[in-house]
């Protein structure tokens, strides 16, 4: 019995190494079908998935840095670079933002200039086509007389309303040449209050600033100007200096030069030059030039500057139109030519309207006993805006002027004494470039 129980368990456990062997040959294309589908992409979502992934993201870099040949300092690298980067484009912003600031500062000051340009021009108009046709007249003519601004009336005017201004503004031609006998330089000088005396007052003591060596020196003041009179005894010892004796386009020489040229002690501005523009350096004289008896320049009789005034053998003070031969025949040792002439024989010339506005002035004249009276007034500051020709004319009468004639003004207007100006003068750098000038020896 026991001998067929074991006979019996043999068939048995053959056939449970069939059943094992079948179940491990089954599983055999059940695991190669699951690493196919494994290698298939897209075809792996399962729940060892994103652990292949990690792998994989993990080797990448690893790869990148063995194919590079540089494992840590690429990655290192990479921050300064980033850094770099970042410094560009601050600049670049930077630089875009001054940009924008200058544009806006540009535009801020152009709106500036043009409120005060449309400022300017709304009061111009005010001021010359308001309603005191004085005040358009006095502006006017005022601006007429510099080099710069000749231009201005002319934007509230007509050619035509301008010529007129000036018409009815201005200062009458005389027509009686000067009568030397009434000087006599030899002689005491007439008693005030006769038939002969000069229409003259004693200069006020209190505006006497210097009185040496036969020159004295007097500040003069009026409702619209501030300026000096200078009061030479002995006439012989004024004469005209020049820059040059050849002139030419060349620059001149400012006032102290000249003076220096001859070593005077004194000197004002003389005659006028070219100057277009207010850019005249001085060099060509415009009129009549004598000097030591030599003509320098000839005469311009047709142009604006022909009125001569110059003194003669005798030192008297002549004033008129004339040719260089004219002046020449009556003796004139040293003349220049401006105008106009302001007094003559003791006769005020006629003055109408406000004639050349208020600007600064120079003129020469020569009391009865042939002291030289050299007048300068500061002009277009705001302490001293300048004077008119009637202004002249009442202050040389005050100082006793026999004959007297106005010299060019404006920028070239100065006085120098003792190597120092005495007058402010126009421009901050002091004298400009002048063809010639009264010296005092």
């Amino acid at each position: 019995m026991e001998g067929s129980d074991g006979m019996q368990e043999k068939p048995s456990q053959a056939q449970g190494r069939h059943a094992a062997g079948s179940a491990a040959q089954s599983s055999r294309p059940a695991a190669q079908d699951a690493a196919k589908r494994a290698a298939q992409p897209g075809q792996a979502k399962h729940a060892g998935s994103t652990g292949a992934k990690a792998v994989d993201a993990a080797k990448k870099p690893a790869a990148k840095r063995v194919a590079s040949g540089k494992p840590a300092v690429k990655q290192a690298a990479g921050k300064p670079a980033a850094k770099k980067t970042s410094g560009k484009r601050s600049a670049r912003k930077r630089k875009a933002a001054a940009k924008r600031v200058a544009w806006r500062a540009g535009l801020s000051v152009l709106t500036v200039i043009g409120i005060v340009l449309v400022a300017a021009l709304g009061a111009g108009y005010i001021g010359f086509r308001g309603p005191s046709q004085s005040l358009g007249d006095l502006l006017t003519v005022s601006m007429l007389e510099t080099s710069a601004l000749k231009f201005v009336p002319r934007i509230y005017y007509s050619a035509a309303e301008v010529e007129a201004i000036v018409a009815r503004n201005e200062v009458a031609e005389f027509e009686d040449e000067t009568d030397a006998s009434m000087i006599v330089i030899a002689g005491p000088t007439p008693e005030p209050g006769s038939a002969d005396a000069a229409p003259q007052s004693t200069p006020s003591p209190e505006n006497l600033v210097s009185s040496e060596d036969g020159i004295e020196i007097y500040e003069v003041h009026g409702a619209t100007y501030n300026g000096w009179m200078m009061i030479v005894q002995d006439p012989s010892r004024v004469t005209c200096g020049v820059c040059r004796e050849n002139f030419s386009s060349k620059p001149g020489l400012k006032l102290h030069e000249i003076a220096e040229r001859y070593n005077a002690v004194a000197a004002i501005n003389g005659g006028g030059f070219s100057d277009s523009g207010g850019l005249g350096n001085g060099g060509r004289p415009l009129g009549l030039v004598i000097s030591n008896g030599e003509v320098l320049n000839k005469a311009s009789v047709n142009s604006d500057h022909n009125i001569v005034m110059g003194f003669n053998q005798d030192n008297v003070l002549i004033i008129g139109k004339m040719t260089s031969e004219e002046a020449l025949k009556k003796g004139l040792r040293d003349a220049l030519a401006f105008g106009p002439a302001l007094v003559i024989n003791g006769e005020a010339a006629a003055v109408s309207g406000s004639s050349s506005g208020l600007n600064p002035r120079t003129a020469i004249g020569q009391r009865a006993d042939g002291a030289v009276l050299m007048l300068v007034i500061d002009g277009r500051q705001a302490s001293s805006l300048g004077a008119t020709y009637a202004d002249e004319i009442s202050v040389l009468l005050e100082y006793g002027a026999i004959n007297a004639a106005n010299l060019d003004g404006g920028s070239s207007s100065l006085m120098y004494y003792k190597g120092e100006y005495l007058n402010k003068g126009v421009l901050l750098t002091g004298s400009r470039e002048l063809p010639t000038g009264f010296i005092v020896r």
